[in-house]
């Protein structure tokens, strides 16, 4: 894993692509949306949202916050407040003052990051700690190995900077939830981080709506405790009716138990409550394909690799529906999944298993000898090495790995009654054994 990040030479780019500098020290207006702590400003629809829900601020409370996060770290003089959050109109300086801890009492506890300075000036002084968190966010939205712990580094840090900072516990933890749900780390190292980070988030900052979605996910995703999950993410749901999350972690669920009218139905919802989530476009195709809904999938993964063409998850799941259709285009779909994350040792199994199907076995041989030789320093989810040892025509092999997957709690193994790769296997007497005792240990647990 990377050592810490040097604030002086690995963020400074970041703080440069955040706030650009032109000559004379005037920052260039930024179209948005804008970042900042929990909050998220959109520029062009002049909305102000934290951890998602709107918050409402006068107009011209608005526009002082804007020009404000347009220019952080800059003392803003009365003249040029007017000239920029006034249009030029002329107004007292006790108005502007009035406005400004207006904004400040909205911002809550962050408000204090805006100063004032009697006789010279504002300012929006963000703390450094934040530049690691946005730098953190944008590592984890690459869905890559490096990319995650390039981002655990960032959050880490912060934690180091701000130990009582619950948002950065909070981050950590679904950061775990998302090195676990791409089996980079052994399922139960990544659970037991992330319930270290949990509890540390709600001990220091109480139970958040993330921090209850999170709970739900870690419930089946690592424990294996479906009903518990099913009941949280209800309640959740009966809360917060438009969050598309909600609906989505529903629909896998329902989908992992069968149960695919359900999981169709919340697929639906979650498309009225948001229809670009990204975890949706993630989510779906992948359950239309396991319940077995061919062209639907098809279409949806087309959409879902348009609209993320830089998620390796959208090319993995474009490539197992073309996989399943018999349709060799599936190559080039593993092939780019595996360019975008060479590091995620999976995803390089999922193209191997791919290329031993459309007779590369020498490629697919030495895909395998590679992950084989490294899993003594990577962890290798053997559910996807599996499939692989079948492709190859090495069917006892491929129930050792589902067996070793078994043993590791593999969250992977909560779709093998559905997954369309299980179909070769499923007349092996072996495979009805591993089904009932993988149901039996969600049902028990």
């Amino acid at each position: 894993m990377p050592g810490p990040f040097n604030i002086e030479n690995d963020l400074l780019p970041y703080q440069q692509v955040m706030v650009p500098r032109v000559s004379g020290g005037i920052t260039p207006r930024l179209t948005g949306p804008i970042e900042f702590g929990p909050f998220t400003v959109d520029l062009s629809t002049a909305r102000v949202f934290r951890d998602g829900h709107e918050i409402s601020l006068r107009p011209q409370v608005f526009r002082v916050l804007q020009f404000l996060i347009q220019n952080p770290g800059r003392l803003i003089d009365y003249d040029e407040m007017l000239r920029e959050a006034w249009g030029g109109s002329r107004v007292s300086k006790h108005t502007v003052a009035v406005t400004v801890n207006e904004l400040k009492s909205v911002l809550g506890e962050y408000g204090a990051w805006i100063t004032i300075r009697t006789g010279y000036g504002y300012s929006l002084e963000i703390p450094e700690s934040e530049h690691l968190m946005r730098v953190g966010r944008h590592f984890r939205s690459q869905g890559t190995r490096s990319g995650l712990y390039n981002a655990l580094r960032c959050y880490e840090q912060v934690t180091t900077l701000e130990g009582a900072n619950p948002r950065a516990w909070e981050a950590l933890a679904n950061l775990h939830l998302d090195i676990g749900f791409l089996s980079i780390r052994p399922p139960r190292d990544a659970h037991r981080s992330f319930l270290q980070a949990y509890h540390q988030a709600v001990t220091l900052g109480g139970v958040t709506r993330s921090m209850e979605l999170g709970r739900a996910l870690s419930l089946y995703l690592f424990e294996s405790k479906f009903r518990e999950a099913e009941a949280e993410l209800l309640r959740i749901r009966e809360a917060l009716p438009g969050l598309a999350d909600a609906y989505v972690n529903l629909a896998v669920l329902y989908c992992m138990r069968g149960r695919t009218n359900e999981a169709l139905e919340e697929l639906q919802k979650a498309e009225m409550a948001d229809v670009l989530f990204p975890r949706l476009a993630i989510a779906k195709p992948r359950v239309l394909l396991y319940c077995r809904e061919i062209e639907a999938a098809a279409s949806c993964a087309r959409q879902a690799v348009a609209l993320h063409p830089n998620s390796p998850l959208t090319h993995i799941n474009y490539g197992d529906v073309l996989d399943f259709a018999g349709d060799p285009a599936a190559l080039t779909q593993f092939h780019i999944a595996s360019t975008i994350a060479p590091d995620v040792p999976w995803i390089r199994a999922a193209e191997a298993r791919c290329l031993a199907k459309y007779g590369r076995s020498s490629e697919a041989l030495d895909i395998l000898a590679h992950l084989q030789q490294n899993r003594n320093n990577d962890y290798v989810d053997a559910y996807h090495v599996a499939f692989l040892l079948e492709a190859l025509g090495k069917r006892d092999e491929a129930f050792q790995e589902l067996e070793r997957a078994y043993l590791e709690r593999s969250p992977a193994l909560a779709w093998l009654d559905l997954d369309t790769k299980s179909d070769p296997l499923r007349n092996d007497p072996r495979f009805a054994s591993l089904r009932d005792r993988v149901f039996s240990m969600a049902v028990s647990s």
